[in-house]
């Protein structure tokens, strides 16, 4: 949507993954191209003809043994002429109907508390660690006291910091300068029991919501292929209303239809709501909105 290239190509975006914006900002291009020439130099290769000469095995066995390193999207001047939030406000991106949304666990507690007990004082202490001075402003819309309320507001937390706030700011701004629907949601189906692990393998730690990604077979209507799990006909009624939402909006640029439960569009006159994706599919205001708007300003450029 950011991209000058393929404005005018596409009549409308589904997002499930976050956005390049605010937690996950592309690099300057001079950063990035130094991470390509350490790759390099730690495959073996000596130029950009060699690193196209390796196959693509000996590719992933450098990066395997290679120095850690994430290869981020960068400003390279040409698919991304500039910051993704400056290319929106300045009403620069594809002008399309927009869904997107998060799941309620894209990261787990720990990812905030690390190995520390959920009591009211480390979890203060884990964001002076993310906040520095500014850790208050946090914990005032993160407050809990009880070590089950910690949990899930470190939960809450980590997910926001991974894709839960990027996404949002992306549908905020499209909201603001896109002139067209934006439609938001939040999918919060656990998965079900646990059965075994192809090729052995223990059960996941159990979950406080639904996981990053595990949406995706639900969307894509190909429960039956993983076996990993009991699945129950609550988790095929789940995938159904979500295929038909998504066909819906592909097909409309709306994804109301004939049975499903009202969405409405994400905007101030109708509360900032979004769709609840569960069993029991339902619109309700943005509960998380007030933690955003603070965490907005801390991913504000000076």
């Amino acid at each position: 949507m950011a991209s000058p290239l393929s404005r005018n190509l596409i009549a409308g975006a589904i997002g499930e993954s976050g956005a390049l914006i605010s937690t996950l900002p592309p690099r300057p291009l001079a950063d990035t191209e130094q991470d390509g020439v350490k790759f390099a130099s730690a495959a073996g290769a000596s130029s950009l003809a060699a690193l196209r000469a390796m196959t693509a095995e000996q590719i992933q066995e450098a990066a395997a043994k290679g120095p850690a390193m994430r290869f981020s999207t960068n400003l390279d001047g040409y698919f991304l002429p500039k910051l993704l939030a400056d290319v929106f406000a300045a009403g620069e991106q594809s002008k399309v109907p927009l869904l997107a949304g998060s799941n309620s666990e894209e990261q787990p507690a720990r990812s905030v508390l690390g190995a520390s007990e959920p009591t009211p004082e480390n979890f203060a202490n884990a964001l002076r660690k993310f906040y520095g001075d500014r850790a208050g402003e946090v914990l005032k819309v993160y407050g809990a006291s009880t070590p089950d309320e910690i949990l899930q507001a470190a939960t809450d937390l980590a997910s926001a910091r991974f894709v839960g706030h990027s996404t949002w700011k992306w549908t905020e701004l499209q909201m603001q300068y896109g002139g067209k629907p934006v439609y938001r949601y939040l999918y919060a189906r656990i998965r079900p029991k646990f059965l075994a692990a192809p090729g052995g393998g223990g059960p996941p730690s159990t979950p406080r919501g639904a996981a990053h990604s595990a949406e995706i077979q639900y969307a894509m209507g190909n429960l039956n292929l993983d076996k990993r799990y009991a699945w129950e006909p609550a988790d095929y009624k789940v995938s159904e209303v979500i295929q038909a939402f998504f066909v819906n909006f592909i097909k409309t640029g709306n994804p109301n239809g004939i049975g499903l439960p009202n969405w409405p569009a994400y905007a101030a006159a109708t509360n900032y709501q979004r769709m609840r994706l569960d069993v029991d599919s339902r619109a309700e205001p943005e509960p998380e909105r007030p933690r955003y708007l603070v965490l907005d300003t801390l991913y504000a450029k000076p």
